[in-house]
């Protein structure tokens, strides 16, 4: 396959491994078991607790323990997908669906290659609400997160959530009714903010650490999404009312969501377990070729910046989760790219 403006493949990336990092936030980042999908990511925050999966085909990079590479999995078989992040989740706060986002942003300008509004316009039509600016100082992509995530899977709790950010007080004489959200005058306590693989040495320290705090399973259920067993679209608790979509309608949901006024009636809610999954067939991260109406390696034009994605609060710009892909050469695995940075400008919506 040719491709526009330099060499594509290993012949781009060299020596560099993919490592992948995942965490409640930039001060946060730990590295991730790629493709050990009995055993999740954990993460929690203030904010946000959740177990994050993520699959990438023909993985040869960065573990964290430095073993051997898990190098593919039977999830890809038979579909075109080169990768897939999965997070089965709980939000401490309320927030409406017109505020949570899932998309990327960058700490610092890159270069966008000619004709990258041709992948834009691609991208548009896979997702018609995504909205972006590449060309800004600190570049961003953001689209509703209803809109976006390919599966939605909503389960109710049994257990409440725990160490959550303080919450809004309501205001009872505005006479409208206003969603607990966090409040954000108050401090962020870090202590709270952890990240690790399940299947590490940390984990058994963080749960020993935490003796008093409910265990992650039993703020999140079991995570059982390995081998055939595999996410299945199941929105009906996202409403709490008559559904105005199929339970397992996929396409009518990512539509649905398309319309602000739709968005603003959703609530997600403590009580409730998100599972979500993200997949795409137009981007190897092994190294960075992409394949969107135009072929590049994006490698070039990255100023040495990270993949991120990430969901958040648009409006108080709280992060949720970040992924983050990035090409490192060896002696370069522990290192850090604009850590402790804002994770994005909060001007765009």
């Amino acid at each position: 396959m040719d491709y526009f403006f330099g060499s594509s493949g290993a012949a781009a990336v060299g020596n560099k491994k993919l490592r992948c990092r995942i965490g409640p936030s930039l001060d946060t980042m730990a590295v991730a078991s790629v493709n050990d999908e009995s055993k999740p990511h954990f993460i929690d925050s203030p904010f946000f607790t959740g177990y994050v999966g993520v699959r990438v085909k023909n993985f040869k990079g960065v573990t964290p323990d430095g073993s051997v590479p898990i190098d593919t999995l039977p999830y890809f078989e038979n579909k075109k997908r080169l990768f897939s992040i999965q997070v089965c989740g709980r939000f401490k706060h309320e927030y409406t669906a017109n505020e949570v986002v899932f998309g990327s942003s960058f700490e610092r300008k890159v270069t966008p290659p000619t004709g990258a509004w041709v992948a834009m316009k691609f991208a548009n039509l896979i997702d018609p609400a995504l909205k972006s600016d590449v060309y800004a100082e600190k570049p961003w992509l953001w689209s509703p997160a209803l809109c976006s995530y390919n599966v939605v899977n909503v389960t109710k709790a049994t257990t409440p959530v725990s160490n959550a950010h303080p919450s809004r007080p309501i205001d009872r004489t505005s006479g409208t009714e206003e969603h607990i959200g966090p409040d954000m005058s108050k401090p962020k306590n870090a202590q709270y903010e952890m990240s690790y693989p399940t299947s590490s040495a940390a984990a058994a320290a963080a749960v020993a650490a935490n003796a008093s705090a409910p265990k992650p399973d039993e703020m999140l259920g079991k995570w059982v999404w390995a081998g055939t067993t595999e996410l299945e679209e199941d929105n009906a608790l996202l409403f709490s009312e008559k559904p105005p979509i199929p339970a397992d309608g996929i396409s009518e949901r990512r539509k649905y969501f398309q319309k602000e006024a739709a968005r603003k009636k959703v609530i997600f809610t403590p009580d409730n377990i998100y599972n979500v999954e993200m997949f795409a067939p137009f981007i190897d991260l092994n190294t960075f070729d992409l394949n969107l109406g135009i072929n590049i390696n994006l490698l070039q034009y990255l100023n040495k910046h990270p993949l991120r994605l990430m969901s958040k609060s648009i409006s108080k710009d709280i992060p949720f989760f970040i992924i983050e892909f990035a090409l490192v050469e060896e002696g370069e695995e522990d290192e850090d790219f604009d850590a402790g940075s804002p994770v994005s400008a909060t001007s765009h919506q």
